[in-house]
């Protein structure tokens, strides 16, 4: 399949496509510490390398824009040069990507989410964006959440992961090896509380990373990662997208 991909499009070759894309995808990621395992740009390097294998499965019925490299990750921000933007900033910076993406003739858009931190505003602007501007949005995960179950069947998890882990980290081995140091390390949690497993699980609070989740920033055994695994669970997500990705369209 041939992908698209506004990087490596001139406006005249975009305006030739226009008539055969069906839905503008947008990477969303942040700029926040992973540990001492992977890099500030993980969450978005992930998403967005993610997003090109989808554009060589689905081919010119999907249009991948440029990744927005931040979010919403004020919990991170006892780590030095996190970046976080207000809940309010990044629903308004979606909505306006959306309705900047909406008035060349685009009406359907995906953002494919590589942060956790980032799921309440995408919530909000996906709503605001059906029903105050008439675009057609939604929003999904391309990692752990969809891939947990088979990955428990290669290997034991913790009840806690999904930042800087062994899953997240395997992934980053198979999608942007260049986020992943050299030398690997589990995460050092605070706690393995009932506070704690519900944060993570069914429920949410204002907290702080370094001092509720994990001294070094990282959860899990980062040292368990194998680019095989990142694979697997690559191909899972991307089987899933591509089912959902038709779904839309068909709507």
């Amino acid at each position: 399949m041939r992908r698209l991909l506004v990087s490596e499009m001139t406006w005249p070759e975009v305006e030739r496509e226009l008539e055969h894309i069906r839905v503008a995808v947008v990477p969303v990621g942040s700029c926040e510490q992973h540990g001492p395992n992977t890099t500030f740009t993980t969450d978005t390097d992930r998403a967005y390398e993610f997003c090109k294998l989808l554009g060589e499965r689905v081919g010119e019925k999907i249009l991948i824009f440029p990744p927005f490299g931040y979010g919403v990750s004020i919990h991170h921000m006892d780590f030095p040069t996190t970046v976080t933007l207000r809940i309010e900033t990044m629903i308004h910076a979606l909505t306006d990507i959306a309705e900047s993406i909406g008035k060349h003739g685009i009406k359907k858009i995906l953002y494919v989410n590589g942060h956790g931190g980032n799921r309440s505003a995408l919530d909000a602007a996906i709503i605001k964006l059906k029903y105050e501007y008439g675009i057609e949005a939604y929003w999904s995960s391309m990692g752990t959440n969809i891939s947990r179950a088979r990955i428990s069947q290669e290997m034991e998890l913790p009840a806690i992961i999904g930042h800087a882990c062994e899953v997240e980290t395997s992934q980053c081995m198979y999608l942007a090896p260049w986020v992943v140091k050299d030398e690997l390390q589990a995460g050092e949690l605070q706690s393995d509380s009932a506070y704690m497993r519900r944060l993570f699980k069914d429920g949410n609070a204002a907290w702080s990373w370094k001092n509720d989740a994990s001294a070094n920033g990282a959860l899990g055994d980062a040292r368990r990662a194998t680019k095989e695994l990142g694979k697997i669970m690559t191909d899972i997500s991307l089987d899933y997208m591509e089912e959902l990705l038709e779904e839309i369209i068909r709507r």
